[in-house]
């Protein structure tokens, strides 16, 4: 029994000592940052910044033998967007967890297709210990924003009646990513209850951000018989952004130009052939003319001769 004794002592105190020298020998305190949640969508427009915030944690797990600990925080992102983080330094005399904030501010008209990653570094320092690095990172994604804009170089056309004219109108995409844009007549029922006929070169186009594509407008206007005419006529055209409407959201821009028809119309009339029939009348005209000049002076001639 005794010499049991003896050899279980050794074996129970073992323990303890160890115990104590692991915590002698191995004093750094765990150190560990998390960010909530772990990714973000900014809203912007092309004047409005967008603020994303981030709630942050720091956890200290262990100080033996350290009386106070220090946690500095710094953050950036990738993409060179301005960071704030608050507060920025956190005090440890014992174990336990800290909040802080950190916003990221992405600037206007960002395109949707940048990705920003927030970085969140920790330094923990205390006395006669090496600096403690703990990181945590976090997502920064930018949604999509809607803006369309439609221009022409000739927002007035003059036309005769019955006759054809053309315009290009761009539609431009100032938003910051691609969107399919659908152009339609927004007054084509009155355009038609008119008598004109208006076609669109293109319904539905493809426009990168910052970008724009033509679109040809054909306007034949009514060819019914028209003594005078000097009316001016709007055709509206109508873009949508089919991209927000995929959304559920709705984005509709309107754009006017003009028609001014002046001038007479008579179906069947050419004006070519009219001028070429009067060139021939003028010519006959004349001709008759020389003709009967030619007779009257034949006629004074002999009237002389037989004169006594």
């Amino acid at each position: 029994m005794m010499m049991a004794g003896m050899l279980a002592g050794p074996h129970l105190v073992t323990p303890s000592i160890t115990g104590e020298a692991d915590a002698s020998t191995n004093p750094i305190p765990i150190v560990s940052i998390q960010l909530t949640p772990s990714q973000v969508q900014a809203h912007i427009t092309d004047s409005q910044i967008g603020a994303v915030s981030f709630a942050g944690k720091v956890t200290v797990d262990k100080i033996p033998g350290i009386e106070r600990l220090i946690v500095t925080l710094t953050a950036g992102a990738n993409t060179g967007w301005p960071v704030v983080i608050s507060p920025m330094t956190m005090p440890f005399v014992n174990p336990g967890s800290r909040q802080f904030q950190v916003t990221v501010v992405v600037p206007p008209s960002t395109s949707s297709h940048i990705i920003g990653t927030l970085m969140v570094t920790g330094s923990a320092k205390a006395p006669g210990l090496a600096p403690i690095i703990s990181t945590a990172a976090g997502v920064v994604t930018v949604a999509q924003y809607f803006k369309l804009r439609l221009e022409t170089e000739s927002p007035l056309r003059e036309v005769s009646p019955g006759d054809i004219t053309y315009n290009l109108v761009n539609v431009f995409n100032d938003g910051n990513s691609m969107d399919t844009i659908q152009v339609e007549i927004e007054n084509i029922k009155d355009l038609v209850k008119a008598g004109w006929t208006v076609l669109l070169g293109s319904t539905d186009v493809s426009v990168k951000a910052d970008e724009y594509v033509p679109v040809k407008v054909t306007v034949q206007t009514s060819q019914d018989w028209r003594l005078w005419a000097k009316e001016i006529y709007p055709i509206t055209l109508k873009a949508t952004s089919m991209e927000a409407k995929e959304r559920n959201e709705l984005y509709i821009k309107s754009y006017p130009v003009f028609v001014y028809m002046k001038g007479f119309h008579i179906p069947g009339f050419d004006p070519f052939m009219a001028i070429i029939a009067l060139v021939i009348a003028l010519v006959m005209f004349q001709g008759a003319q020389e003709r009967a000049d030619s007779r009257l002076e034949k006629g004074r001639v002999k009237e002389k001769n037989q004169s006594p």
